[in-house]
């Protein structure tokens, strides 16, 4: 067994939704239960949403096809849906895409960068093929996405978002060295609470999760059981009833409630989501540029419920960083 084939073993052995971690995952469920517990009805309240777009070339993390699905037709139907707030791009994308980057920019659209070429800025995980990207060439890369930004005359990116949501402390380090003051890589898929991390005791870095209903679901794969969180990408609230919706959401903002942060959400999609299915793939049939009316609905939905204010991920980010700090001033006092 090589070593990217044991940390791969050894990534499976720690994954919190696997069989042989039931029962912390058991002990999480009863401790999110008890916060729960004397929550307040919320509805009504303002609720903070960003509509987040990760734009490559992948069709998921399995690399269905690499062709470009005209990403020109794409960036300005983002333009026209006037709803999405931040996309995070692949710095080999920025050059070609200039002008219509540019045109999101001036529109008020933040735009953060995605790694390079959707490489693996962490450790190894036990359901990718993908080797973990050597620190130093992580500096390249990270390097050569700012200045393909700057030669597209963009501002230089600060958020960042790793592919796969994979990062680990060395990339946390090079981000801060480099400027970037928030980073949406936290694994929401391993059930990462829906509320900010801080990653030094300057909080010059904000991680901001997709956001993920905070109590896990048992299901199975096969004999396989397993927990399964519900994070809030596109494909999951596309295929998801409102009811349900609804039920996931209130005990989400009910959770950052009762841990004393604003109430928020992170929604992730991709960019290839609104282009035409795969056909030779049946995981992707839920493609289709219909999928712009799905983040309007979904829009509409919150919007019953809460008084929905649309933000930026790094608006949203220095937000909860005051609540924070204000937080650990009234402990103090």
């Amino acid at each position: 067994m090589n070593i990217h084939s044991l940390n791969r073993f050894l990534d499976f052995t720690s994954d919190p939704r696997m069989p042989h971690n039931f029962i912390p995952a058991i002990s999480r469920r009863r401790r999110v239960a008890s916060l729960l517990r004397n929550a307040r009805h919320l509805n009504g309240r303002e609720l903070l949403v960003a509509f987040t777009c990760d734009v490559e070339l992948a069709y998921g993390s399995h690399r269905v096809n690499r062709n470009n699905p005209n990403m020109s037709t794409l960036l300005r139907s983002i333009l026209d849906s006037s709803i999405i707030d931040t996309v995070f791009v692949e710095g080999h994308l920025v050059e070609e895409n200039a002008g219509d980057l540019c045109l999101l920019r001036k529109r008020g659209v933040e735009i953060g960068l995605h790694g390079y070429r959707h490489e693996l800025w962490g450790r190894s995980q036990w359901y990718l093929p993908d080797r973990p990207t050597a620190q130093e060439q992580r500096k390249v890369l990270l390097e050569a996405g700012m200045q393909a930004f700057l030669d597209a005359g963009l501002l230089r990116p600060v958020i960042f978002r790793a592919p796969n949501l994979v990062v680990d402390t060395s990339t946390l380090g090079l981000l801060v060295k480099n400027g970037f003051c928030v980073d949406s890589s936290l694994p929401s898929h391993r059930g990462v609470l829906p509320i900010p991390q801080f990653f030094d005791e300057a909080e010059s870095l904000v991680r901001i999760p997709v956001t993920s209903d905070p109590i896990p679901l048992l299901t199975r794969k096969g004999a396989l059981p397993y927990y399964r969180y519900t994070v809030f990408n596109l494909k999951t609230l596309a295929e998801m009833r409102r009811e349900r919706l609804l039920k996931h959401l209130s005990r989400i903002v009910a959770l950052q409630e009762a841990l004393g942060f604003s109430p928020h959400i992170v929604i992730l999609s991709h960019s290839w989501e609104f282009s035409n299915p795969v056909a030779e793939n049946g995981n992707y049939g839920y493609c289709s540029p219909r999928n712009f009316e799905v983040i309007q609905f979904l829009d509409s939905t919150f919007s019953e419920a809460f008084s929905v204010k649309h933000a930026t991920i790094s608006a949203l980010a220095e937000l909860l960083k005051r609540t924070n700090s204000n937080q650990q001033q009234s402990c103090a006092g």
